[in-house]
């Protein structure tokens, strides 16, 4: 009964979102949006002449499908129609993606209380409730729903079926087939970790100095020591100071043994897995190259200058960016994740690998470059909270709050929008853009920056009194136990 009910709620709400705005420019369209199109419209045409390069070829899945069904059916590929299209196979990804969690949540054996806040955490946010249909040319909701399946077939190892599903989400997310065969290959055995606390260490400290010279480095190189705008180099340099801080935090308190772990690895670890990881990567790589054919138009150095130039705006600006896409997790997470290090500790090098690399990516305020590795984030928070009682009372809080969050009430194309999104990028931190932009962290204006700023901390705040609630009743409990024994 609960599971019908989360469904239904959660199709009642897709369905008010696919009837209703759409992207008010380039009919349906905007920004890689354009392009996609394009591939759902001209794909076989344009895959035989080699049309796309390497990054396109890794996210054109869902579009080519589209396509060849469009042209299997005889159906018009006007704009409009290719719009339906998505959605529809939006619609689809979001049911299998149900399925998948529904299965994980048997394999974890959660209850009724974990299910729902697992459910509300992964399809109660802005990526799912409102982002896909109101901008439906987009990966975003297929590398959710393959993650949730990789996820899925990690749990209760099948090694056939996550391997498949990581080639198909090879072809929607660039990090996804990677991701896979880290946990096809690595050993699934327990890391070590430190009973009591972790012993004292100068190595945070040396790390952190030496992330700081780099950072600052870059930015030098990259001109973004700009003192023309002096407000604005003020707000980069706090920037540095508070992501070195919070690799540092995570640093110190990381549980993880890591010298006893790498040794362990090293003896657990086969030669001969390790030449199918890197001979399944090449030939992948390979595939992907050969498939591609406009690779000249590659400019690396200006990809990199762009993903410099969208971090470190404001300090702590990816936080507050990753709260407003995906609502009660990010300050969930920070509040157990010495908890949810020691889970992904648990289950073995593989899971550890991709936590480091989800890691890589959390500090860049791009919410989407989260999306293939969410799945694994809430897996890694369920199994860190089910030794609690969680209330009834903690799950609608944690609801209502994505639920807000999420935005799928609020209506978008208000008067001035259609011209605020077809305007140039400084125009996007204005009003009324910031109705949409305000959900990532690299487009937010700085106002909607200190306010999502107050929520995270009161968020953040509400998190860490309820963990320790928990660790107070968790504690009675103990007591109470050994008092009967």
């Amino acid at each position: 009964m609960i599971r019908f009910t989360l469904i239904a709620v959660l199709a009642t709400i897709v369905v008010f979102q696919i009837t209703g705005e759409k992207v008010p420019v380039n009919e349906g369209a905007m920004g890689d949006g354009v392009f996609f199109r394009e591939v759902a419209r001209n794909f076989l045409e344009d895959v035989e002449e080699g049309g796309y390069n390497v990054f396109q070829m890794q996210r054109v899945m869902p579009f080519a499908f589209v396509n060849v069904l469009f042209g299997a059916l005889e159906i018009l590929k006007s704009n409009d129609n290719l719009m339906r299209g998505m959605l529809v196979l939006h619609f689809v990804f979001l049911g299998f993606g149900v399925y998948w969690y529904f299965s994980l949540a048997s394999k974890l054996r959660l209850g009724d209380g974990l299910t729902i806040l697992g459910f509300v955490l992964v399809f109660a946010n802005f990526a799912v409730l409102k982002d896909p249909w109101y901008n439906p040319f987009s990966t975003d909701l297929a590398t959710l729903v393959l993650g949730i399946a990789q996820a899925n077939y990690f749990i209760k190892f099948n090694r056939q079926k996550l391997f498949l599903v990581s080639i198909i989400a090879g072809f929607v997310w660039p990090t996804m087939m990677l991701t896979g065969l880290l946990l096809i290959f690595l050993p699934s055995d327990p890391l070590v970790v430190f009973i009591k606390e972790r012993p004292k260490s100068f190595f945070p400290v040396l790390a952190s100095l030496v992330m700081l010279v780099f950072l600052a480095v870059v930015s030098v190189i990259t001109g973004r020591f700009d003192w023309e705008n002096t407000w604005v180099t003020l707000l980069h340099v706090a920037s540095i100071f508070t992501l070195v801080f919070f690799v540092f935090a995570i640093m110190v308190r990381n549980p993880i043994d890591w010298s006893k772990s790498y040794t362990l690895v090293l003896q657990k670890i086969k030669s001969q897995k390790m030449w199918r990881f890197a001979g399944i990567l090449f030939m992948y790589l390979l595939v992907v190259f050969l498939l591609s054919g406009s690779n000249g138009s590659l400019n690396m150095v200006a990809m990199v200058q762009s993903l410099v130039k969208d971090t470190l705006r404001f300090p702590g600006d990816f936080l507050f960016g990753h709260m407003m896409f995906y609502g009660f997790l990010i300050p969930l997470s920070l509040a157990f994740f010495p908890r949810m290090i020691k889970e992904a500790a648990k289950l073995g090098m593989g899971m550890m690998a991709v936590s480091i690399l989800m890691l890589l990516f959390f500090v860049h305020p791009e919410s989407r470059l989260l999306l293939a590795f969410l799945p694994f984030m809430v897996v890694l928070l369920l199994k860190s909270v089910r030794r609690y009682r969680i209330v009834n009372k903690d799950v609608i809080v944690i609801s209502v709050v994505n639920i807000l969050m999420s935005a799928f009430w609020l209506p978008l194309n208000v008067a001035g929008m259609e011209e605020a999104l077809g305007l140039g990028h400084q125009e996007m931190y204005d009003f009324p853009a910031q109705r949409y932009w305000m959900h990532f962290g690299n487009m937010m204006s700085f106002e909607v920056y200190v306010v999502a700023g107050l929520v995270f901390v009161g968020l953040l705040i509400l998190a860490y009194r309820g963990k320790v609630r928990y660790k107070r009743e968790e504690y009675v409990r103990g007591r109470s136990v050994a008092a009967k024994i």
